[in-house]
């Protein structure tokens, strides 16, 4: 199942340093293309308490995962784990699931798109982190992720609750479409991370950000 392959993986990561620093860092960039995605599309103008409140966490968590995966890596970090695959997960979702909502609507939706791709997110996030929080051996990375899931939390459930609201009205009754959409690409996401992980448990090989996160 993909839970027990996600915490397969992560005990893997923790187990090595050098792989954690790259790890703690892939998040840090996930959490910023997040951020980036909110402040270009419903926050591309004075947005929302709800909206900017969410803009400024995935904010502060880029910000927290990178000053860990500094902390762990005793200095700057510039290398990530399979991050052309995780900026394809992430700009893949986002653009698969604003053509869903489109044909299921019948017209463009800029606020069910945002719906749609941060319940689905965080729903995945609220899986992975708590698994990663059980598998690393850092005691600050333990503490910063315990917040996170908080924070994710407190958001995550109005927005969920808001996006089926809308759907309903749309004649759509659940996320059973999108929620397989979201396990297939995040499949593939794991899959190279699988790889990599189990050729490199020593190696911190030079991953530069790919080119497509500077359209974002």
């Amino acid at each position: 199942m993909l839970r027990e392959r996600i915490q397969t993986v992560l005990k893997q990561i923790a187990a090595d340093p050098t792989l954690e620093a790259r790890w703690l860092n892939t998040l840090s960039l996930l959490e910023f293309v997040g951020a980036r995605k909110i402040s270009r599309t419903v926050a591309d103008r004075h947005p929302t308490l709800e909206v900017l409140g969410h803009l400024a966490d995935e904010t502060r968590h880029a910000l927290a995962f990178k000053r860990l995966a500094c902390e762990v890596a005793g200095g700057e970090v510039s290398v990530y784990l399979c991050p052309q695959e995780a900026a394809t997960y992430f700009q893949t979702l986002d653009r698969e699931l604003a053509s869903w909502a489109t044909q299921a609507l019948g017209h463009e939706d800029v606020k069910l798109n945002y719906l749609l791709t941060t319940t689905l997110i965080e729903q995945r996030a609220m899986i992975m982190y708590p698994l990663y929080k059980a598998a690393t051996r850092v005691a600050s990375v333990r503490l910063e992720l315990g917040k996170v899931v908080t924070e994710e939390q407190s958001h995550r459930i109005d927005i969920e609750e808001t996006c089926k609201l809308r759907l309903a009205q749309a004649g759509v009754s659940d996320l059973s479409a999108p929620k397989a959409l979201e396990e297939r690409l995040f499949g593939a996401f794991l899959s190279a991370l699988e790889r990599e992980v189990s050729t490199n448990h020593a190696a911190a090989l030079p991953h530069p950000m790919p080119e497509r996160l500077h359209r974002v």
